[in-house]
């Protein structure tokens, strides 16, 4: 009988520490099996970071970095189904799970009828800017009110009965404010001519001492001093200095000019990721009874990104380097709340087109596009058509929003001016497509993967008279070396998504994945209703059993 039960002891240790393992080696599981919440969400977003950047600078990447969220699951054929590709409709998309025709931010900005001007896409005139211990300035400040429906920070507080904090870290407006929702406990931006970190009386009416704190000690001041030079493993530029800050005679370091400088080096990313490990110090990020979700958007790549394009050694050295940054941020993570109780997601707003220099030297199409090109041509057409008036209240690609006034007075059918506009518009070369707001609203577009781009980037009350998407590689930029993003086609609309944690199983997924999947998956895997316009389908392959 003695001999039986040492038997049975032993198969029990055994059985316990192989269940332990098991464990170990997949995440922790809660009591029905299912992997446990975790304690802490942290959702970074790259702006404007193109997937291949995960390949191309692979071998030089440190073992716990990007490599770290590469090792969870990949989805390699993951983009925007939209034919706006800029910030603030990326982050919206992100954290909605949405396109613009359902959370309503167009465009970063757009024409407002009802005022007669342009709109900032997080602008709100009755917040302040918070920017100081003692309370708000007389500055303007923005709110997420311009954002329609929920995020995912949103339903996590609804289903805590708000004991979950959210809270959102950028270097730009937009990119803090639409990834928090309408319920954050707050939203930090960097304010590039003071250096500072700040906030709106939206959410608080003085900033916490902490940021204070940060402020105070001015980041910046680590920097003086230093060049931009290339790191020795960067690819083609080994210890290059790009750019050297020079100050002049008497000038005192961090000032004005020198912030200036510090904006477009990689530096901005060490600051922001700093001024994260403040965030989940001071609020206790993780420690909290509910899961916690901190969301940060690391920005300078899309300064950098503008000026020197994806195939340029300074876009290498920035990736290379944000490596590293995020190698050290995960290591600080996992000391203060610890990895095992942490999921990281890893997505980007959009990517980026080519120079129109590398267009034209690899014959991939027209190169720049000189965007005044379509105003000049669609004011003709219609006064052609219908007599000399001003017709246009505002071209910005991708619309056209014509005048209204205008047209009652010569008595022309909305319908007839736009598509009058729209056939000028088409007519000049490197305009792919034009869309009229009748034919997107009745939609009678018809069934091409342009179309429904359109459509779902449309939104009656804030987009234009006519929706303008440009050929592949008409790049509208004013100089040849420098470039930028916003169309449909693929090195603007194909992003990363990745995901890491006890919920997702590891590996590389080729399977179709939109943007608008992310927070439908990370819904499904916290238990939490979609948010409220929520479009995208959960990625059931990288789930673990719930």
């Amino acid at each position: 009988m003695r001999k039986r039960l040492l038997v049975l002891l032993r198969f029990s240790v055994v059985s316990c520490l192989l269940l332990f393992s098991l464990q170990g080696a997949t995440g922790k599981r809660d009591a029905s099996g299912a992997p446990s919440r975790p304690k802490l969400v942290v959702m970074i977003v790259i702006d404007q970071f193109r997937p291949d950047y995960l390949e191309r600078f692979r071998p030089y990447f440190v073992a716990r970095g990007f490599n770290l969220l590469l090792s969870g699951a990949n989805f390699v054929n993951c983009r925007y189904d939209c034919a706006i590709t800029v910030t603030g409709p990326g982050h919206a998309t992100l954290f909605t799970g949405a396109y613009p025709n359902v959370h309503g931010i167009v465009e970063n900005g757009w024409y407002d009828r009802s005022l007669g001007r342009a709109v900032h896409c997080v602008e709100d005139p009755a917040a302040k800017l918070v920017d100081t211990a003692e309370g708000p300035a007389q500055q303007r400040g923005p709110s997420p009110r311009n954002l329609l429906g929920s995020t995912l920070g949103d339903e996590l507080r609804f289903a805590s009965d708000f004991q979950s904090k959210v809270i959102s870290i950028g270097l730009k407006d937009q990119a803090a404010i639409l990834p928090g929702g309408h319920t954050a406990n707050a939203a930090y931006w960097y304010q590039s001519g003071t250096g500072r970190f700040v906030t709106s009386t939206y959410y608080v009416a003085a900033l916490p001492d902490w940021v204070a704190k940060f402020n105070q000690q001015s980041p910046a001041k680590d920097y003086c001093g230093k060049a931009w030079e290339a790191l020795a493993e960067t690819p083609g530029a080994a210890g290059k200095v790009f750019t050297r800050f020079r100050p002049g005679p008497s000038e005192t370091c961090p000032d004005a000019n020198f912030l200036g400088w510090l904006n477009g080096t990689p530096y901005m990313t060490d600051i922001e990721l700093k001024f994260a490990r403040e965030a989940i110090r001071n609020e206790r990020l993780g420690q909290g009874p509910a899961t916690d979700l901190l969301t940060i958007s690391l920005s300078v790549n899309d300064y950098i990104g503008h000026e020197s394009g994806p195939y340029s050694p300074e876009l290498a050295d920035l990736t290379i380097r944000t490596d590293r940054y995020l190698a050290d941020f995960f290591s600080d993570l996992d000391r203060m709340v610890g990895l095992d109780n942490v999921w990281i997601t890893l997505s980007a707003d959009h990517g980026v087109a080519p120079t129109p220099q590398f267009v034209k030297e690899h014959q991939l199409g027209l190169g720049s596009f000189q965007a005044g090109s379509i105003a000049t041509a669609v004011q003709q057409a219609l006064s052609q058509a219908f007599g000399e008036e001003q017709w246009l209240r505002s071209v910005s690609l991708p619309y056209i929003y014509l005048n209204q006034a205008a047209l009652q007075k010569r008595q022309v059918p909305a319908e007839k001016a736009e598509a009058e506009a729209a056939s000028a518009a088409a007519a000049v070369p490197g305009v792919g497509a034009a869309f009229t707001r009748t034919q997107l609203l009745t939609g009678s577009t018809g069934e091409s993967p342009l179309a429904r781009k359109a459509a779902n980037s449309f939104h009656r009350q804030r987009s234009g008279d006519v929706f303008l998407i440009l050929d592949p590689y008409a790049v509208p930029v004013g100089s040849e070396t420098e470039t930028t993003h916003g169309s449909p086609w693929n090195y603007d609309a194909q992003v990363p998504m990745l995901l890491w944690g006890s919920a997702f199983k590891p590996g590389v997924y080729a399977v179709p994945c939109q943007a608008i999947d992310l927070v439908a998956t990370l819904a499904v895997a916290l238990g939490l209703n979609q948010p409220s316009g929520a479009q995208g389908q959960p990625l059931a392959s990288a789930l673990k059993e719930q």
